[in-house]
């Protein structure tokens, strides 16, 4: 049953009790040997409330289908940016993909993670982040307390474009897993249970439930803090397991330079940086990316004027030129044709959420 309200300090013994989804998945693990007590169990059953439910078992899966749930599925059309769940024992071995970031923390006990042909074990304490489009199977054991957390692909560009700046292995990893499409990695910390990151993580899950009056904009601060307490760890305590052989430092060097100057920098320029001619730059980021560089620097451009009209109290002439446009009619239509809303609409929306929520 699910508590109408949960406080911080009863989080750990709610996530220790059984919830529907594993008592579901309990009742249907032993009755999955008799086909006909399978099928009678299953008849009250449909694949549209499995999925209303979180539910997921092979029976109401179409054939060779493992993309559970997608962004838009995920969130139904809200703006909201990050989703926390329990990870529930029981539950049957399938493969999953989807189009969202997701970061396990295993809390008591140990879970596996099979990702293309490895198999890795997470301990008491473990945190892995995993990139979008990338095939996995996490397999629960029966005394696993492990939540899941969701992010939007798109709120590590926006809400936390701050994060991607900076020589480090959180910003090596996510710029890695949003723009180069090859290279799939799995990044995970050793925390030891680290109490405050414990704290940020269980509070995560409060208001994640709670679901009170602006608790996405208190979910985004947390996942932030809980990410700058990642930044504190030592290179001891944490490795990237690369689940396919093939590494580029040096197109994770270029996104981080055009991150950090973005509002100036030119091909030509980043050529003469990265001592390449300027046509061997321009096919070489097309080939890794999939974009131009003049495309790849428009979205960082406009990832940060979001960042810049919701931090700020700038005028929008001010954050044009800011980042790097001198023309701000030119720079609206831009802002516009990506976000469907003008800057001016893009600061009201956010400032009106942001005011409308408050407790």
């Amino acid at each position: 049953m699910k508590k109408d309200k949960l406080e911080k300090h009863e989080a750990m013994q709610y996530l220790r009790e059984y919830n529907e989804q594993e008592i579901f998945y309990q009742q249907y693990q032993q009755k999955k040997h008799d086909n006909q007590s399978l099928q009678l169990f299953l008849k009250d059953y449909d694949q549209n409330t499995f999925m209303h439910k979180q539910i997921y078992i092979e029976e109401f899966l179409l054939k060779g289908q493992n993309e559970f749930e997608k962004e838009d599925t995920m969130w139904l059309g809200q703006e909201n940016d990050i989703e926390v769940r329990k990870y529930s024992r029981f539950m049957p071995q399938l493969s999953a993909i989807h189009d969202f970031f997701e970061m396990i923390y295993v809390m008591e006990n140990k879970m596996y993670l099979e990702v293309e042909d490895k198999k890795m074990t997470l301990k008491s304490g473990d945190i892995a982040f995993i990139p979008p489009d990338t095939i996995h199977k996490p397999i629960v054991m029966e005394n696993t307390i492990a939540i899941q957390i969701m992010i939007r692909k798109s709120t590590f560009q926006k809400v936390f474009f701050k994060m991607l700046k900076g020589n480090n292995v959180i910003s090596e990893f996510f710029l890695n897993a949003l723009y180069i499409k090859e290279n799939k990695n799995i990044l995970i910390f050793h925390s030891r249970l680290d109490k405050n990151l414990l704290d940020c993580s269980l509070q995560l899950f409060t208001e994640n439930h709670n679901r009170f009056p602006s608790y996405q904009l208190i979910m985004n601060n947390l996942f932030e803090i809980l990410l700058c307490l990642l930044l504190r760890f030592k290179p001891s305590h944490m490795n990237v397991n690369q689940v396919k052989q093939y590494s580029d430092i040096r197109m994770i060097q270029m996104l981080q330079y055009i991150q950090q100057c973005c509002e100036h920098i030119t091909i030509h320029e980043m050529a003469e940086e990265f001592n390449l001619s300027q046509s061997y730059l321009s096919k070489y980021i097309a080939r890794k990316l999939g974009k131009s560089f003049s495309e790849i620097r428009q979205e960082i451009r406009l990832e940060k004027a979001c960042k810049m009209l919701t931090g700020s109290n700038l005028q929008v002439d001010d954050i044009a030129a800011a980042v790097g446009y001198q023309n701000v009619e030119h720079f609206i239509r831009l802002f516009k044709r990506k976000n469907h809303l003008t800057p001016q609409q893009y600061r009201l929306n956010n400032k009106v959420e942001q005011t409308s929520n408050q407790y």
